[in-house]
């Protein structure tokens, strides 16, 4: 989605995006994913196209099968093989957008092979996280390529006290936190969002009044901010990119330790007073809101810095095309 969203944005602002669509095989390939021919990029013969998700058509992004090698390449950072790849194949303009830090193949990340691949790539960092992870880890061409909540708050807002829902989460991102949840849904009414379509996780965030995040934040999260966007209040666990306040900007009685959620007690101490006395972080959050608000024209900053690039150079003679490679 966040790559459709890019290649989209990307042509508004001037830019010639389009999406080659890859499979499992291609990825499969790693190193051998692709060919070139002359100065045309292409996917490896006999490895199919696979077809684009019916929810990423709103974006009307062109696809292609092949590119001239000079042409900007934006990879997702789960796929350093196939950056490599386009790096063999003389590509002087690839990226990887770290989008997280996790999904990077971490247990691979100190061999030489991937040290050397950060340092040849230029990478666009979604989170100061992430961008730090990057720098610590010897990345030189490092900047910002965040992204945004295309979300419109219903109005007018449900009030705090009329809102039936006390607690929701995520089931995916609380696995092993069960005994929790099930203490937490014997004084509270507890929502899991799972098995929704966008309108009705909207719908049940809107009347929601805490959203609790048991994840371990490998970059800035969409659901907490479209949580506190519907007028919920998240609560966060104080790991990964939530320790950052560039990324999650909450005050401290809503970010909690890891060690919280082993202590059910704990937990619900931390709970019961954001639900006792919301108006203390009223302030907070219309802060946090208002930053997440403005960071459609962040993104849309640093899309026009990207533009502009100049280094490395893209020959005159070639239109400047950004090629985002999104997960099938």
């Amino acid at each position: 989605m966040a790559l459709h969203q890019a290649a989209a944005d990307l042509n508004v602002l001037g830019g010639e995006a389009s999406v080659m669509y890859i499979t499992d095989r291609e990825i499969g390939a790693g190193r051998q994913a692709f060919s070139r021919y002359g100065d045309q990029i292409y996917m490896r013969a006999g490895l199919r196209q696979s077809r684009p998700e019916s929810a990423l058509k709103m974006f009307d992004v062109p696809r292609r099968n092949s590119a001239p090698y000079d042409s900007h390449f934006i990879l997702p950072e789960l796929w350093p093989d196939m950056a490599a790849a386009l790096i063999n194949h003389g590509c002087p303009n690839v990226y990887l957008w770290w989008l997280s830090v996790d999904n990077f193949p971490l247990t691979f990340f100190n061999q030489l092979a991937n040290q050397q691949l950060i340092r040849q790539c230029h990478n666009l960092c979604q989170s100061a996280y992430a961008a730090d992870f990057l720098r610590q880890n010897g990345a030189t061409q490092v900047s910002m390529l965040s992204d945004y909540i295309d979300l419109k708050p219903k109005e007018p807002e449900l009030p705090f006290a009329a809102r039936d829902i006390d607690i929701t989460y995520l089931p995916a991102k609380a696995r092993g936190a069960e005994p929790q949840v099930a203490r937490l849904s014997e004084i509270y009414k507890v929502v899991a969002i799972e098995n929704m379509s966008r309108d009705q996780v909207l719908d049940t965030l809107s009347r929601s009044k805490t959203f609790i995040d048991f994840g371990h934040h490998p970059g800035k999260d969409r659901v907490p901010r479209e949580a506190a966007l519907c007028g919920a209040i998240p609560l966060v666990r104080h790991v990964g990119a939530a320790r950052y306040t560039q990324d999650v900007p909450l005050p401290k009685a809503l970010l909690l330790p890891t060690e919280v959620f082993f202590q059910e007690e704990m937990l619900l101490t931390r709970i019961k007073a954001v639900l006792e006395a919301p108006e203390r972080f009223t302030d907070d959050l219309d802060r946090y809101r208002a930053q997440i608000m403005q960071q459609k024209s962040v993104f849309e900053a640093e899309l026009s810095a990207l533009l502009q690039r100049k280094d490395p150079p893209v020959p005159a003679s070639q239109p400047k095309q950004v090629l985002p490679l999104p997960a099938e």
